[in-house]
């Protein structure tokens, strides 16, 4: 193991092309932001959620009531790790060479950066996209499962939910894609009270494309938006309309649309694209960011041996090393993270199944949910 022999590739470089057009953007990060852990444990605190206990009314020469402490639950596990890598074979190499020395002008050294971080960009970019997966799973599911679908190394052998109450998972009245009878709007206003009736209050509406373009193809969308702007010609229905339209109603939400999309490689190397977003859900939170990647300490990043060897860099909780390898001859690029993404308050999300069937309690409830 020697370090990199790519001469483009230093600390500095790398920590340059991280911050490049070259990252993949990711939705994620809208809804989870970082927390350092000291150790490869994550864990979160959940409690008593409603409306504030009152306080009493007393006279003067009283003692005041004491109220009981709201009972405090937490929720832990050990951090797991995420990696991925990437060689750069002997063919590649000679490429690399053959354009070093024909450099002549930007064209042609874009060509040679490009070539010398491609496989940087793809490790990193690959390790962001697991928790895009990850975290999309969290949200539109309430957990997750890691099978040989979906996942080369770990296996989860059931559902692992993230803590969201059963309450918390509701159903429509009718499938949105039935636009003749569903009222998407309705049922929106249903999750919204229901919450509210918990003390929780419904912020954003999260929802895939597909599924608001079905809200918005719904006679009854049209016909109530029709009404409220007194409006009996063509009207063209939008995110915009349609927040304005709940304020109206006295549900000030804001629907955000997410189009999330990942590729999975199997062990046969054959590649599929997916959306981590689960069809058919509709998401309600209190807070936009839902939650935080809770990453923990990776060994080879505080290792001087290891720094000797490989040319390192890290972006937020992605590690990232280059080395190489003399005979046979092989460049190597690997992303890793202890990491894991937690919501922090499970029962302030409520998740909506728009397709009208009731959730599956084998696939969508972990064994200990409550």
């Amino acid at each position: 193991m020697e370090r990199s022999l790519i001469k483009q590739v230093n600390r500095k470089n790398m920590e340059a092309r991280l911050i490049s057009r070259h990252v993949k953007p990711v939705y994620f990060p809208n809804f989870f932001g970082l927390k350092r852990k000291s150790s490869l444990k994550w864990e979160t605190l959940t409690g008593e959620k409603g409306a504030p206990v009152i306080a009493d009314v007393i006279s003067y020469d009283a003692s005041a009531p004491q109220k009981k402490r709201e009972v405090i639950g937490k929720m832990s596990g050990d951090i797991p790790k995420t990696a991925i890598k990437r060689g750069m074979n002997e063919s590649e190499w000679n490429e690399y060479q053959e354009l070093s020395r024909d450099v002549k002008g930007d064209a042609k050294l874009q060509e040679i950066l490009d070539l010398a971080f491609a496989d940087q960009d793809f490790v990193y970019n690959g390790v962001r996209g697991r928790f895009e997966w990850w975290s999309m799973q969290l949200m539109s599911k309430g957990g997750f499962v890691l099978n040989s679908t979906n996942n080369n190394g770990v296996v989860t052998e059931e559902f692992v939910g993230c803590g969201m109450p059963n309450a918390n998972k509701k159903v429509a009245a009718t499938d949105w894609a039935t636009s003749a009878t569903a009222d998407g709007l309705q049922d929106i206003e249903d999750v919204i009270v229901a919450a509210a009736a918990d003390g929780v209050t419904i912020k954003y509406v999260i929802m895939r494309s597909d599924t608001f373009s079905l809200l918005k193809k719904q006679k009854s969308t049209i016909d109530k938006l029709k009404g409220w702007v007194n409006n009996t010609t063509k009207l063209t229905v939008t995110k915009q309309v349609i927040n304005d339209y709940l304020a109206a109603q006295e549900k000030p939400v804001q629907i955000v649309v997410v189009d999330p999309s990942v590729r999975i490689e199997d062990n046969a190397h054959n590649r599929v694209t997916v959306n981590p977003w689960e069809a058919n859900r509709v998401t309600f939170l209190e807070d936009l960011k839902v939650g935080d990647i809770q990453h923990g300490p990776i060994a080879a990043e505080n290792s001087e041996e290891y720094k000797k060897l490989a040319t390192t860099v890290k972006k937020d909780f992605v590690f990232i090393s280059k080395w190489s390898e003399l005979e046979p001859f092989k460049e190597w690029t690997k992303a890793e993270a202890n990491a894991i993404p937690v919501v922090n308050d499970p029962e302030a999300m409520y998740i909506l199944k728009a397709d009208g069937v009731a959730w599956n309690v084998a696939e969508d409830t972990e064994a200990t949910d409550k």
